[in-house]
């Protein structure tokens, strides 16, 4: 009898616009086009911040024409000279420059001498725009040290390779990820985690505490239908609801991969690698989670008089979803077999894992297992206020 339930209440849940909305089309079009706006936001201000013309500050500069001729002609780096060093720290915190050079008394001496200068960098740690300029301004020092350096061995009569014995490159293997593969590992794994314990919110909202508040849980409890069937088929209709919704975010991540937009280039220029086996991982993972999810929010939603109630309840839910999510993402994926019993984290790392071709079937197995065990404590719970008329009373 409790597919009576399932299918009416399933059929019930997405004639309604906001699941539509929230468990279909969000995962398939809103997030895969926010790391879009994400990823070209972000390649424009690199981009930008390469272009931008940068005042640096130069204490010692008049004490140094030799080394300024060697540092002129730099792109879109405006050098300027400053009395001392506190006087170039307080135009960076102004912002009046993005950084300074400290050149030491000697540096023409020393520059024709052959010998080395010690040259500091001086930047706002704290501002983005200073580190950035900074930066600009140590490339630009490498790049004309090098030139000085090749045209030292030059007037030697010795080749510049003397002092570049090896000459290192990059070769990925085949079948590597990109930078695509290394987005997928960092945000899949918090965004299905999400999917699947959050996915079915809006299904539970309405399953117990919606009926509460519409005043037709009574009629149903009247109905020839036992409890238990009743919250089977309620825990049935949460449950692929949050599946629904974390495989969609699944397909919503990795359709950008085999429909070449251009606004997706910088995410999927690399490819994809994924065998058979990081797919059954995934969806391995995303049952017993969605089933802990449906779980706990039945519970929720049983122990709440109306809806309002209901959302107050879920603050903490989302929370500790939120930094179990999280913690995927910052821990390693080879991490220690104690992780594999962190709810939610564990079906993180797994998905991780699965995305850097490292599974480990031990870790797999524990992870899965603990998520067996956290969703059967859930819907046993879940089912036990079935039992009580205190619990399933309105008021």
């Amino acid at each position: 009898m409790w597919q009576i339930i399932f299918k009416k209440e399933f059929k019930e849940i997405f004639s309604d616009s906001r699941t539509r909305f929230n468990v279909i089309a969000s995962p398939l079009l809103i997030t895969p086009l926010v790391l879009a706006l994400i990823g070209t936001m972000a390649q424009k201000q690199a981009k930008d911040s390469r272009n931008e013309s940068i005042k640096v500050g130069v204490v010692g500069m008049e004490k140094a024409p030799h080394l300024m001729d060697e540092l002129k002609g730099a792109n879109k780096i405006i050098l300027e000279p400053v009395a001392t060093v506190e006087a170039a720290e307080e135009n960076i915190r102004k912002r009046t420059q993005k950084a300074a050079l400290i050149l030491p008394d000697d540096a023409d001496e020393r520059l024709d001498n052959g010998d080395s200068l010690s040259v500091p960098v001086v930047q706002d740690a704290g501002n983005e725009a200073s580190e950035q300029a900074a930066k600009r301004v140590k490339e630009l020092l490498t790049e004309r040290g090098d030139l000085l350096a090749a045209r030292r061995l030059q007037d030697a009569g010795l080749s510049k390779q003397l002092v570049k014995p090896f000459l290192v490159g990059d070769k990925k293997i085949s079948g590597s990820g990109g930078s695509g593969m290394q987005l997928l590992a960092t945000f899949l794994p918090y965004i299905l985690a999400l999917s699947a314990i959050m996915g079915g919110m809006m299904a539970a909202t309405d399953s117990v505490a919606g009926e509460k508040e519409r005043g037709t849980l009574e009629t149903l409890l009247v109905a020839p239908l036992s409890r238990r069937d009743i919250a089977l088929g309620k825990f049935c209709t949460v449950t692929a609801t949050a599946l629904v919704s974390s495989l969609l975010s699944i397909v919503g991540l990795f359709w950008p991969f085999y429909i070449k937009l251009p606004m997706f280039d910088w995410m999927t220029r690399d490819g994809l690698s994924l065998g058979p086996s990081a797919f059954a991982a995934i969806l391995l993972v995303q049952l017993p989670l969605a089933v802990l999810g449906a779980g706990v929010l039945l519970a929720l939603s049983t122990m709440a008089r109306n809806q309002k109630e209901m959302q107050t309840m879920m603050g903490p839910i989302i929370l500790a979803a939120s930094v179990g999510a999280m913690l995927s993402m910052l821990v390693r994926a080879d991490a220690e077999l104690y992780w594999a019993v962190v709810p939610i984290t564990n079906a993180g790392l797994v998905l991780k894992q699965a995305l850097q071709g490292m599974l480990n079937p031990t870790f797999v197995g524990l992870a899965c297992a603990m998520s067996v065990v956290y969703a059967a404590v859930a819907v046993a719970f879940a089912a036990s206020l079935f039992k009580r008329e205190e619990v399933l009373a309105r008021f």
